[in-house]
């Protein structure tokens, strides 16, 4: 181990050790707390903070993703109203978290689909370190009850940092896969521009202020004929910065485009991004879409967009791909 790195192991342990002297000084003889703008209670001080319980074994509620499935099949065919999401617990079972062979899996059954088991971590010993990084709770919501009546699902802490605003199920693309479906669900939903501000206006009307900044998506957000305008909106309501995710062919086609984009306040784009070269790409069905994802970068970074890569990984398919994508981006450091 290089000398350096004593160091900085060194200087860890001492901030670590100041950090916990003085927050136990300071919970003998705390200072009060404040009430920010953006709440209409006081910060919680670190030791008000709750936790659920961590580690394992522990027990926790989960779904079955038959059920959920089945319920989602219901409410669209019009056999069920979506109402029975808040009201009846639609496929909520109780599942195990446990350690085994020094991988962390989730068990559950359902009394209707049987026995399920999912894999959440290949290192135990990583997870807890997780875990035991987690702050607390932050203050519970308030103001917010006509908004968030979600049942079991119902938020009830925290602040939030993005707001997730899908603006369309159309896309230009037909991607295997797709956890919308686009294009593949057999009708169109696409939110009116009024549709939008209701969404925007509510949820930063919430207490404490749960969203930071706004990330729209979809299917392919720039198909939104909206797409311009809701960018504009959310800056002009408060929110920090703006975000889309996409998969970058509108932005490719056309300079002015992004600098519209850029000048409605667009900050970040979160890139679809697989691998390196067209064949790497090819799954998309769409033979030089690398070429188009090299010409939205150079377009976007022109405009002043900051650009994110964003990776799905399929097994068999582009996961030899990480490291190529990792030297991409580090020899593209003011782009990327």
């Amino acid at each position: 181990m290089r000398p350096i790195k004593h160091v900085e192991k060194g200087l860890t342990y001492i901030a670590s050790g100041a950090f916990k002297a003085i927050k136990s000084v300071n919970q003998f003889k705390p200072n009060p707390s404040f009430t920010p703008k953006w709440a209409d209670k006081p910060i919680l001080k670190s030791w008000q903070k709750t936790k659920p319980t961590l580690g394992f074994p522990r027990t926790t509620d989960s779904l079955c993703p038959q059920c959920v499935i089945e319920a989602r099949e219901d409410i669209i065919s019009g056999k069920k109203d979506v109402s029975i999401l808040v009201n009846d617990k639609v496929g909520e079972i109780k599942a195990q978290i446990i350690e085994r062979d020094g991988q962390v899996w989730m068990v559950k059954e359902c009394p209707q689909h049987g026995k399920i088991e999912d894999l959440m971590a290949v290192d135990s010993k990583f997870l807890t370190h997780i875990e035991s990084l987690f702050p607390g709770r932050d203050m519970q919501a308030h103001n917010d009850e006509k908004l968030h009546n979600h049942g079991s699902s119902t938020i009830k802490y925290g602040r939030g940092a993005v707001l997730t605003v899908d603006l369309t199920n159309r896309c230009n693309m037909m991607c295997d896969p797709c956890f919308m479906d686009a294009n593949q669900v057999g009708f169109v939903h696409e939110l009116s521009m009024e549709d939008v501000k209701e969404i925007l206006d509510n949820a930063i009307s919430i207490k404490p202020r749960r969203q930071m900044s706004v990330q729209y998506s979809g299917g392919e957000p720039t198909l939104s004929p909206h797409f311009l305008d809701a960018i504009r909106y959310a800056r002009k309501v408060g929110y920090n910065s703006v975000q889309a995710a996409t998969n970058g062919i509108e932005f490719a086609k056309s300079k002015e485009f992004c600098r519209e984009a850029a000048e409605a306040g667009l900050r970040f784009v979160y890139l679809q991004f697989d691998g390196i070269g067209n064949d790497a790409n090819s799954h998309r069905q769409i033979g030089n879409l690398f070429d188009v994802k090299l010409r939205a970068i150079n377009n976007l970074h022109e405009a002043g967009v900051d650009i994110i890569l964003v990776t799905t990984l399929v097994n068999g398919i582009n996961n030899d791909q990480v490291g190529s994508i990792i030297r991409f981006a580090l020899e593209n450091p003011k782009k990327i």
